[in-house]
């Protein structure tokens, strides 16, 4: 049963688990050394055919209705009994008609495991409540510690920093100035101006 529907006429029904590995190459380790990243989503391959246009349409209008809200369903089969899989997500269809059997109309189906994701964690008014006297008394130790009038008492006066350079920038300027008229010679021999 897939969220309450019954595929008709099923063939075939099949499993898959597996578990996500990951796979950590080792310098001089003959092998790889791995790491179990726990268990990756069940599927489920549920293949059947129909005879009939009106029962295909009928199939068809049933199951793209559930596939394309996406929204998870109940799922209950004999084959994942011990998996504890309650709720899946429609991840594939397929359907096929063959000219040979013109009657016949083969469907295959691919379930995933849904999992419900974590609630995100709020950032709601009462973030920090539990910190408010201890932040408000390291606000006041920190801004009665500090002396800020000696702090900027102390600072130097900068001045003018382009004034040592002010001079080799002028004379650069100069001698760059003078550049165009060398090059006149070369500009008459290609025949620019």
């Amino acid at each position: 049963m897939i969220g309450g529907w019954e595929p008709a006429h099923i063939e075939r029904i099949a499993s898959l688990e597996s578990r996500r590995l990951a796979v950590l190459p080792v310098a001089g380790l003959s092998g790889d050394l791995h790491q179990d990243l726990g268990r990756g989503a069940l599927a489920v391959e549920i293949t059947g055919s129909l005879w009939g246009d009106e029962t295909r349409d009928d199939f068809l209008a049933e199951l793209r209705a559930k596939f394309q809200a996406g929204e998870p369903v109940d799922f209950v089969a004999d084959i994942v009994k011990e998996s504890e899989l309650e709720q899946v997500l429609i991840e594939e269809l397929s359907f096929e008609e063959d000219a040979s059997a013109p009657e016949v109309f083969r469907y295959r189906l691919v379930l995933r495991e849904y999992t419900e994701p974590p609630e995100p964690p709020g950032l709601g008014a009462d973030l920090g409540v539990e910190l408010d006297a201890e932040l408000d008394l390291l606000a006041e130790l920190g801004l009665d510690g500090l002396d800020l009038p000696a702090i900027a008492a102390d600072v130097p006066q900068v001045g003018d920093l382009l004034s040592p350079v002010k001079e080799a920038a002028d004379s650069l300027k100069e001698n760059l100035s003078n550049a165009g008229s060398l090059l006149s010679p070369l500009a008459a021999l290609f025949g620019g101006s």
